[in-house]
């Protein structure tokens, strides 16, 4: 991935890692790709939600662990991916991905080291590591030339709302 950009930050509760999800929505657009790594209860599903929530979605947000794939709608569309469970990579395969990964939606992919070698080039990336019962350290970065416009945009938008 050639990085354009990079930030980290530290989450001192679940509801603070809502929170920054909510924030990230807020430069999301139709089509991109979010790849989240971490161990296992580092919070990705938890990110997911407020990304979700910050989106407008009304669902209920759930791992998708054991069918690889939640859709939720609401003008926009999110493919909420699950890779936990993946074997082998002919799984993915079998899943139709690439429908997912390059339309008009939004792939939110938990698990994404498992899929390395299909994420698309032009991609966010999502980095969770525990630091302690309720930190998280979030490490977000992009490999857009466009972020910075869009993100100015999106609060020009705000602002005249």
């Amino acid at each position: 991935m050639n990085t354009r950009f990079k930030k980290t930050v530290v989450s001192k509760s679940p509801q603070e890692t809502m929170k920054i999800g909510e924030e990230v929505a807020h430069i999301l657009m139709k089509g991109d790709v979010v790849a989240f790594f971490g161990e296992l209860g580092s919070g990705k599903t938890t990110m997911i939600k407020g990304i979700c929530k910050g989106l407008g979605l009304p669902q209920v947000v759930k791992s998708p662990s054991f069918v690889f794939l939640r859709i939720y709608e609401n003008g926009t569309t999110v493919y909420h991916f699950d890779f936990y469970r993946m074997k082998k990579k002919e799984e993915l395969v079998n899943t139709g991905y690439d429908e997912f990964f390059y339309n008009q939606g939004i792939g939110l992919l938990e698990w994404a080291d498992r899929v390395r070698g299909f994420l698309p080039e032009s991609r966010f990336e999502i980095v969770m590591k525990v630091l302690s019962e309720t930190e998280r350290e979030i490490q977000i970065s992009h490999t857009m030339d466009e972020i910075r416009e869009r993100t100015q945009k999106k609060r020009a938008d705000k602002m005249d709302k």
